[in-house]
């Protein structure tokens, strides 16, 4: 794909530590947005911005991803780094408007599919604070060049 305007469409699920439900009946959420795509080197950047509930104002949201490693930034009122490494735990103060919490990661898959004018990216990964499991968690982003003309959310 090159460097383009992209439609980015997200599929989040989320289940409580323990909760071995399959993922197709647990809760989940979308998201649809637009946003920029472009490459250097190796390295792959999607840019877009999101409306946080309890946020004032919206915020910058920097994907990238380079060989089997994600990154997410934040820029806004506050700012965070989450890393997405499959076998890897990384740890990163999370904001929220109430305060930040401290928050392990811990990647347990990440696919990166790249087709013709669009990248699928599928994440699992569990969540810890203060060495508790909190959360797992399933993330599904599609990411549409112009040329592609599918349903997008409804394709995930």
């Amino acid at each position: 794909m090159k460097n383009q305007r992209v439609r980015i469409f997200f599929r989040m699920m989320n289940r409580p530590a323990g909760d071995e439900a399959s993922w197709e009946s647990v809760r989940r959420g979308c998201l649809e947005t637009e946003g920029e795509y472009y490459q250097r080197g190796d390295a792959h950047y999607c840019l877009y911005e999101e409306q946080p509930e309890g946020w004032e104002k919206p915020y910058k949201v920097m994907l990238k991803w380079k060989g089997t490693v994600l990154e997410r930034q934040i820029r806004g009122e506050k700012t965070s780094r989450m890393v997405f490494e499959p076998g890897k735990c990384h740890c990163d103060f999370y904001h929220t408007p109430y305060g930040a919490l401290l928050l392990e990661t811990e990647t347990h898959g990440l696919e990166i599919t790249e087709e013709r004018d669009r990248f699928i990216l599928v994440l699992e990964y569990g969540v810890r604070q203060e060495g508790q499991s909190v959360s797992e968690n399933r993330m599904e982003i599609r990411i549409l060049g112009k040329g592609e003309d599918n349903q997008g959310i409804h394709a995930l």
